[in-house]
């Protein structure tokens, strides 16, 4: 079954991710997926090799003390992660009415979530992650990252989300184009919503087939053709666009 992943963790985005993934869920008919990576490290991690810095009995007993805090802190952190996604989980079925089910992996957050994904999945994430948040970063490098390397669908929301009425899909004559607009086509997310066509060069006619394309495919299509690149172009985006 297709699903829509919810990428969950404490960041100021967590609501607006549940809201989005409940939405594409209502409307795509998808299972609700709700996924954590609990990529914390150990205490050890940040004190580097210290053999050589102190005696061996005191080395011995510090190396056990903390191999016991490792410990309480994997606990904690899987205590915590398991409260965040049952809570998630009852939020999301009280407001939408919807079930979901849970991910829940140790490690790299990258590396673990690939492994994860499928192609048809759609995944949704925070543009801020906890510690990007801190830092005042308009994205988080995890974020970059994940949508770079992802083999699926992505969106990515703020810390509000607004359901998108409209997409603009920016058309050029290319291989990497065409693939993307045979992916468009098969979106059942996308044919909802009204889509905006949108050519920029001196070719106006490289609108027409996919334009006829996309309407056999059953979307709403507005085609919209803007000269050459040498000029400024003005382009209305709306709040609830989605740009391609």
């Amino acid at each position: 079954m297709n699903r829509v992943i919810a990428c969950i963790d404490s960041s100021p985005c967590i609501d607006a991710v549940a809201e989005a993934a409940a939405w594409v869920a209502k409307q795509t008919h998808r299972e609700l997926v709700l996924m954590q990576i609990l990529d914390y490290y150990p205490a050890s991690y940040h004190l580097g090799e210290i053999s050589g810095v102190i005696g061996f009995e005191s080395n011995a007993m510090l190396l056990k003390e903390l191999a016991d805090l490792e410990q309480k802190q994997s606990e904690l952190a899987l205590e915590y992660s398991n409260n965040l996604l049952n809570h998630m989980a009852e939020l999301i079925e009280k407001r939408y009415g919807l079930s979901s089910t849970k991910i829940q992996e140790k490690g790299d957050f990258l590396e673990q979530s690939f492994n994860v994904l499928n192609e048809n999945d759609v995944v949704i994430i925070g543009r801020l992650g906890e510690h990007s948040a801190d830092n005042n970063k308009p994205m988080g490098s995890n974020v970059e990252n994940f949508i770079r390397g992802a083999n699926c669908t992505v969106i990515t929301v703020g810390e509000h989300f607004e359901p998108p009425k409209q997409f603009i899909f920016a058309y050029e004559f290319s291989t990497v184009c065409e693939k993307m607009l045979q992916r468009v086509a098969q979106s059942d997310l996308l044919k909802q919503i009204s889509c905006h066509l949108l050519y920029v060069g001196d070719h106006p006619q490289m609108l027409a087939e996919p334009t006829k394309y996309l309407q056999a495919a059953g979307f709403d299509v507005v085609a919209a053709y803007r000269m050459a690149m040498s000029q400024k172009i003005f382009w209305n985006i709306k709040r609830n666009t989605i740009l391609l």
